[in-house]
């Protein structure tokens, strides 16, 4: 097993959980539900049911930008047209190798907030999160998501993992 460090900001973790895929269905329509089931028969991971089902159903418990939900739909598209032997963003848990990255991406992006977890996976795939991007055309975002499931960048990575479930959370990291 492999170590890393995940922030919890649903502050839902606790020691010694097994994270798993999930069918989420909070009070979605039957033909929704039925159809995020087709395209993830395993289920999804909490950041899937996030980007998937939030922005439609507004489960609001982070803010989702509309070009976020398009980001990840796209990424998702190119992964399972070229790269389907890759873990999908919406069956993943997300996590950087030290504590240092974790840190910065939760005063970055999380506004501080939110736990960070040590956690532990078998299974992971690294990637620049700096190529989250649409770039000045879909062209662009096309070739960014490309380089994103080869596993490359353009230069000045921002490292993050991509974990796929089971991930053990092993203990909560004190400031």
């Amino acid at each position: 097993m492999n170590s890393f460090f995940h922030i919890d900001w649903s502050l839902c973790l606790q020691e010694g959980q097994i994270i798993n895929l999930n069918k989420f269905s909070d009070n979605i329509p039957e033909k929704i539900q039925s159809h995020v089931n087709l395209l993830f028969p395993k289920g999804i991971s909490s950041h899937g049911r996030t980007y998937i089902v939030s922005e439609i159903f507004n489960y609001d418990h982070c803010t989702v930008t509309r070009s976020v939900n398009i980001i990840e739909y796209l990424f998702e598209y190119v992964r399972k047209s070229y790269y389907s032997q890759r873990p999908s963003r919406f069956q993943s848990v997300f996590a950087f190798d030290n504590i240092e990255k974790a840190k910065f991406f939760q005063d970055k992006y999380r506004n501080s907030q939110g736990n960070i977890w040590e956690i532990e996976s078998e299974e992971s795939f690294k990637v620049d999160m700096n190529l989250l991007t649409l770039g000045n055309s879909l062209l662009e975002a096309d070739y960014y998501a490309h380089l994103y499931w080869k596993g490359e960048t353009t230069g000045n990575p921002f490292w993050e993992y991509l974990l796929v479930p089971p991930v053990k959370v092993i203990r909560k990291v004190e400031e």
